[in-house]
């Protein structure tokens, strides 16, 4: 049975992915890019193991206006720093306390970080606001397949659980330290400190403990960028063929943390994924700049393991007051 349910939710995953990638470039879907295809896998395996379809519809449009809103609001900020530490703590507060399923409001909060790498302004955020009410419909229909094929596997795991009003002030002051490092460093890059606390918080499950998750999340991340660069510098310059990879091993990630609980390999596997696919999107891959990524990505992701440590003893000291 657990085998079953991980290949539905890689399959939805992938299906999502390709699906959204597909419209991206031939249909010229404007800005999102990493907005829309990561909004579409993650909620895919979050939602195909509803078998209910009208609370797995619910949700998913639940999750497209909260990620829609916020990344808009997000983008419209972007030129006052201070403003949009406030909107974000705002949004990460509520999004925690208010979506009743811990992974929904991870995603909704995953997207909303990764606008803070997209370009501002009004009419590019609305463009990503439109891109994933367009990932919302991909969602509902590869969901709605997949559920045809394989009905009867439900699941709701830790991650099902929605947040206690603690657990939500703790991970919104974490996110905002880590926002407000962000603005301070002035380096894009730097978002990633925001993007590691969230996907921990992600694959945090009662066997997979944070201090883990850090450990391995640090361990993994610099030889994971490094084999997405050995990866372009070796084939990337020369087949644009190359890009196939990405489904591949971006599925197979999330394959590994599903069956195996395996971060560090997840970790990897994505890094590796993530260097490939930005590179080759945004057309850099004969300039490919191991400073920006590989140092400041590997640093912001030490950056949010601190910050999540700190967040773990502020939880646990105040339990046990």
């Amino acid at each position: 049975m657990l085998l079953e349910a991980v290949l539905k939710k890689s399959s939805a995953l992938l299906a999502a992915m390709l699906i959204m990638a597909a419209a991206w470039w031939l249909l010229h879907l404007p800005g999102a890019s990493m907005q829309m295809i990561t909004f579409a896998f993650l909620s895919a395996a979050a939602l195909c193991n509803i078998p209910q379809a009208k609370i797995r519809i619910q949700r998913c449009i639940q999750m497209v206006c909260c990620a829609a809103a916020a990344q808009f609001l997000i983008g419209i900020t972007a030129d006052h720093p201070f403003t949009r530490i406030i909107i974000s703590a705002v949004i990460s507060f509520y999004t925690l306390t208010l979506i009743k399923n811990r992974q929904s409001a991870v995603i909704i909060l995953l997207i909303t970080y990764l606008s803070f790498l997209s370009p501002p302004g009004f009419s590019d955020s609305l463009d990503r606001s439109v891109d994933i009410v367009f990932s919302g419909i991909t969602v509902i229909a590869v969901t709605a397949l997949g559920n045809i094929f394989v009905s009867d596997i439900r699941s709701e795991t830790a991650n099902g659980k929605p947040y206690t009003t603690r657990q939500a002030a703790v991970i919104t002051a974490e996110l905002t330290a880590g926002t407000i490092i962000f603005e301070l460093a002035k380096h894009e890059q730097s978002a990633w400190i925001m993007l590691t606390i969230l996907f921990i918080h992600m694959a945090e499950t009662p066997r997979l403990k944070i201090p883990v998750l850090v450990k391995q999340r640090i361990a993994a991340t610099i030889p994971g960028i490094l084999l997405g660069g050995i990866y372009l510098a070796g084939f990337g310059n020369s087949d644009y063929r190359a890009i196939y990879i990405v489904p591949v091993t971006g599925t197979l990630s999330f394959f590994m943390l599903y069956l195996k609980n395996d971060y560090f390999i997840f970790t990897l596997l994505f890094m590796f994924t993530l260097t490939v696919f930005t590179d080759w999107t945004l057309g850099t891959c004969h300039r490919f700049h191991f400073n920006d990524i590989l140092f400041v990505r590997s640093l912001a992701a030490i950056t949010g393991g601190v910050l999540l440590l700190c967040g773990k003893n502020m939880i646990q000291k105040e339990s046990t007051a």
